[in-house]
């Protein structure tokens, strides 16, 4: 690894650049596209410029401004050709993309076999990309169209943040929602032209979509998921880079593969809505509700006293997990153990506990208010007793019961536990 980290700075630093530059204008238009739902016109785009660029190459030869020029018309033909046959017609979004991209691929594949015998057009190299033969002109495009994706967004971020999570409200303050849709498109157009001679046609759509999804796991905050996206896409472009030199892997996949693995990373440990802490949540959840259902069977025993075995009976808990709970209550000072498997409420679990009661009556009143089913209310209230932080809340919109639907008294917060 450290001898292809070499190899890469010391001989292919160009390439290196406009891979990474790259990264950061794929990274920052595809927060766009994960939010706006267009995944699928990306792959659309990716496609649909092949004739364009064989164009081009047909009318002014290989150089990157003329199949710069070429690619971006035949994408911007894509965009509107979509959007009116959304419009015009009785076909969806995603059948209207599907239809588009693969008549202009067609197109394509079918202008490249028209061209003249012994022409050199390198479709592989189109498909999955060759950053190792990204030249100095190549560059300073993708450093103009990096810079330009990258300040569009910068002045237009309050037109394109409102236009993609309310466009009802952007047409509403004045924000043509059709405008900043095209806006979208002509700088996802450009990134997905600009990226075509690093990852290729087939990769630049994971390119586009994996910094943006990475980021989207990490914040709220478009802003912060901007550059977040920016950066893990300059990061995945430039380590893929050096990996396939380290593993003799084609580049583009390397990026991608790159790409892929911090997005499953970020989906597994994310700390807000990552797998690993969703199970977590789920587990501390399921234990608070465990040890307040124990605390609740514990109140309703005689002189709050119950063994271990007659607290599994009540709750449906094992023993073993009774027992368990039972240390952890004890070492908050919440019961007391008196030996032979048994325990006692102490005075604060007997106040705790007091008010669960109340909050379960306040629920149960607020779900008859609703109009739910009697037969329904107290499993509901079951559930959602443990929310017992809402109680004041709850006794404030009932303005302060004495009694739930089934007529037993509901506690004052300076009551007892009694009259259950």
């Amino acid at each position: 690894m450290i001898e292809a980290f070499a190899t890469v700075f010391d001989g292919y630093t160009l390439e290196l650049a406009a891979s990474m530059l790259v990264g950061t204008a794929c990274g920052v238009i595809g927060c766009f596209v994960v939010l706006r739902g267009m995944a699928l016109v990306g792959d659309a785009l990716s496609h649909s410029v092949l004739p364009g660029v064989v164009v081009a190459f047909m009318l002014a030869g290989a150089g990157p401004v003329p199949m710069f020029i070429g690619a971006m018309t035949s994408g911007i033909a894509t965009s509107v050709l979509i959007n009116t046959i959304q419009n015009n017609s009785r076909i969806k979004g995603d059948s209207a993309i599907g239809l588009v991209f693969t008549v202009f691929f067609a197109v394509g594949v079918i202008l490249i076999s028209a061209l003249p015998r012994g022409t050199h057009f390198d479709l592989k190299c189109f498909l999955f990309g060759n950053p190792l033969a990204v030249g100095q002109s190549d560059l300073w495009m993708m450093v103009i169209v990096a810079a330009v994706v990258c300040a569009a967004v910068v002045l237009l971020f309050h037109p394109l943040r409102t236009a993609s999570f309310d466009p009802v409200m952007a047409a509403s303050v004045g924000i043509n929602p059709k405008v900043a849709h095209y806006v979208v498109m002509i700088l996802l157009a450009a990134t997905v032209v600009a990226s075509l001679q690093a990852v290729g046609i087939i990769m630049v759509v994971a390119m586009i979509i994996a910094p943006g999804a990475t980021a989207y796991q990490w914040t709220d905050r478009l802003g912060t998921m901007l550059w977040l996206a920016a950066l893990i896409g300059t990061f995945s472009t430039g380590l893929g880079f050096v990996v396939s030199f380290w593993q003799n892997w084609p580049s583009g996949p390397a990026m991608t593969l790159v790409a892929g693995g911090l997005f499953i990373f970020s989906m597994l440990f994310s700390p807000s809505y990552g797998i690993v802490a969703a199970a977590t949540t789920r587990r501390r959840n399921k234990q608070h509700i465990a040890r307040e259902d124990l605390l609740k069977a514990l109140a309703r025993m005689p002189d709050h006293v119950a063994s271990d075995k007659q607290l599994a009976e009540s709750t449906g808990l094992s023993r073993k997990r009774v027992v368990a709970l039972g240390g952890k209550l004890a070492a908050k000072g919440l019961v007391d153990k008196l030996g032979d498997g048994r325990y006692r409420l102490s005075a604060a679990g007997d106040e705790f506990a007091h008010g669960l009661l109340r909050t379960h009556r306040l629920w149960e009143s607020l779900l008859h208010e609703t109009g739910i089913d009697p037969a329904q209310l107290h499993p509901l209230a079951e559930r959602l007793e443990h929310a017992h932080e809402l109680a004041d809340v709850l006794d404030s919109r009932l303005g302060s019961p004495e009694r739930d639907p089934h007529g037993r008294k509901i506690p004052r917060p300076e009551g007892k536990y009694a009259d259950d």
